[in-house]
């Protein structure tokens, strides 16, 4: 089963048909979520969400990964793996209290990694994760 969010809520169906790829897939009770960006729109339109702001942009995603989660029956305490991709580790670092925060007392494993660059050139962060259903 895959399954996205609303256009009004996050990315278009536009986008999810031009890059060949669905937000969520359910296989079994285990859950993978595609990487979850600070966009919104349709892909000849996309609108960047806080720009400029990582801590904004990192909300925003563990939003759009939560409702996800929700969508398809499950939380983010079902999240067992994240892979965080950022242009600035360090600057991401200074807000690990966001994951602490969504994740609580048994968070997921994870992976951070810098990169030079994400799709939007304003994108400072990117999530994605794979969750089971407990």
């Amino acid at each position: 089963m895959a399954s996205h969010l609303s256009a009004s809520d996050y990315l278009g169906a536009s986008v999810f048909d031009t890059f060949a790829f669905a937000q969520t897939v359910v296989a079994g009770d285990t859950i993978h979520l595609s990487g979850m960006t600070p966009l919104r729109g349709e892909v000849d339109a996309l609108e960047l969400v806080c720009p400029d702001d990582l801590r904004g942009q990192t909300e925003f995603e563990l939003d759009i990964l939560r409702r996800s989660l929700e969508q398809v029956g499950a939380r983010l305490t079902d999240v067992v793996s994240v892979t965080v991709y950022t242009t600035d580790i360090d600057a991401l670092t200074a807000h690990a209290d966001l994951f602490r925060s969504a994740f609580g007392a048994v968070p997921p494993v994870a992976t951070w990694v810098q990169v030079q660059r994400l799709l939007h050139p304003g994108q400072l962060v990117e999530i994605t994760a794979t969750a089971v259903r407990r």
